[in-house]
């Protein structure tokens, strides 16, 4: 186990049914008896990972709703260590549907209901009593609806403060505003990056989007020189762009076939964190989150087993 300490903030845990089909009708009864349902959340895959890469992390969120021990013991099982206050928004469930006849998935997210008054204080004391522990805070997804506008930039400044690793997996206004305390790194897909700058404009996951080269190296040249952030732009099956401070370059994706994608930027994440705090460069550490990445893709359920 490295001595190394993560602290993973994702303010929207979710049951992951994964329904597995051999093929899939639109407007028809589909039946399957091949299911399973497991703990996730953006935060719950990162840590997930990091603790299968022997990094001890500790995945901060709420809980709520008739489920609450379900959603415990699940990560019980996978030595997922949590660290939750109670809310009164249920643990969502999303649906991701497997089809083995066109080597597909597709993910169906539940959006989560709003927490109450008071939630996002309760989130950032449990957080504040966590960071004198950590050496790399993670930030990633979006917070559940009812949390306050700041509380993701308070965190960011709080851990910069206390001299931490930051890397932020995140969009729009959450990261917009996380940006004035000079993260380290920040690691939104293309998608999620280009909507954030470009207000809201709709890039598709998986298209090739080799055309915005030029506009991303320019985006995220501009965003080191103004808050001193390395970018990490994930873009599905296609190269991973990166600026480190001086340089803007494409890591390439291998070609290999894919059982599940859900999951594989959190892999990603998890991994370019883990060997950052061993002191690898960016690209190294890149190359080693996308080796995670495809290691997830290879799997049904999250993670590198």
């Amino acid at each position: 186990m490295s001595e190394k300490n993560v602290l993973v903030v994702c303010l929207n845990p979710t049951f992951e049914l994964t329904v597995i089909l051999d093929s899939f009708y639109e407007n028809e009864v589909n039946r399957s008896g091949n299911y399973f349902t497991f703990p996730s959340g953006k935060g719950v895959n990162v840590v997930r990972v990091l603790t299968q890469l022997g990094t001890e992390a500790t995945a901060l969120t709420h809980l709520g709703g008739n489920r609450v021990q379900e959603f415990i013991d699940l990560c019980d099982a996978e030595h997922i260590k949590l660290a939750y206050f109670t809310a009164e928004s249920p643990i969502r469930t999303c649906i991701n549907i497997v089809n083995n006849e066109k080597k597909t998935s597709t993910e169906i997210v539940e959006e989560p209901l709003p927490v109450e008054e008071g939630a996002g204080a309760r989130a950032f004391d449990v957080f504040d009593s966590l960071l004198p522990k950590t050496d790399a805070l993670i930030i990633t997804g979006t917070r559940a609806r009812g949390y306050g506008a700041d509380l993701y930039p308070r965190m960011v400044q709080r851990a910069k403060e206390k001299g931490k690793l930051v890397v932020l997996d995140m969009r729009g206004e959450d990261l917009r505003l996380s940006l004035a305390s000079r993260p380290d790194v920040i690691k939104p897909n293309l998608s999620e990056l280009m909507a954030t700058v470009e207000n809201g404009r709709v890039v598709l996951e998986n298209e090739n989007s080799d055309a915005l080269r030029e506009t991303v190296r320019s985006v995220t040249k501009n965003i080191f020189d103004t808050y001193g952030a390395k970018s990490v732009i994930s873009r599905g099956k296609f190269d991973t762009w990166v600026y480190d401070g001086s340089e803007f370059f494409a890591l390439p994706n291998k070609d290999v076939p894919v059982v599940n994608t859900i999951g594989c930027g959190d892999a990603l994440t998890a991994g370019m964190t883990h060997r950052l705090l061993a002191g690898d460069s960016l690209k190294e550490a890149v190359s080693f989150g996308m080796e995670c990445a495809l290691k997830n893709a290879q799997s049904l359920r999250h993670g590198l087993r």
